[in-house]
């Protein structure tokens, strides 16, 4: 959602006016802000990446809840699974078909144990396993 606007100067110095309902007047930089809706949405639909990918999580360590970002080129079925040192599934975060774009999941690990835990990402060919740690 794209939560404020702004009018350009001509000059590329700032807004000459801001066009949410209700704000007063203030000078800003041109900007634009993408806030995330909820878990397991697109960041910013409009982009599509290059490369399946599987970024760290943040915060790292945590508690009790992160967040686990990817992005898909193509449309792909994507499966996203936590795992605990002994290589047992312990949570299905994603197993549905994804349209290309960024995306992110929250992960609420309040029901875990404090710990080292591994969480995969599986896309077609793309097959990717990070870590993260669990601090109660």
């Amino acid at each position: 959602m794209n939560k404020h606007n702004h009018s350009d100067l001509s000059s590329g110095d700032g807004c000459t006016q801001i066009t949410s309902v209700g704000s007063s007047y203030t000078a800003r930089p041109n900007i634009s802000v993408w806030f995330e809706t909820g878990t397991n949405t697109p960041i910013n639909p409009s982009l599509t990446p290059n490369v399946f990918e599987l970024a760290q999580n943040y915060p790292n360590p945590f508690n009790p809840v992160t967040k686990i970002n990817f992005q898909v080129p193509k449309q792909e079925l994507v499966t996203l699974r936590v795992y605990d040192m002994l290589g047992r599934e312990v949570a299905l975060l994603v197993n549905e078909v994804k349209s290309p774009g960024y995306y992110t999941v929250d992960f609420n690990a309040s029901n875990f144990a404090s710990g080292i835990y591994t969480y995969r990402m599986t896309a077609g060919s793309f097959d990717k396993t990070m870590r993260m740690v669990i601090i109660k």
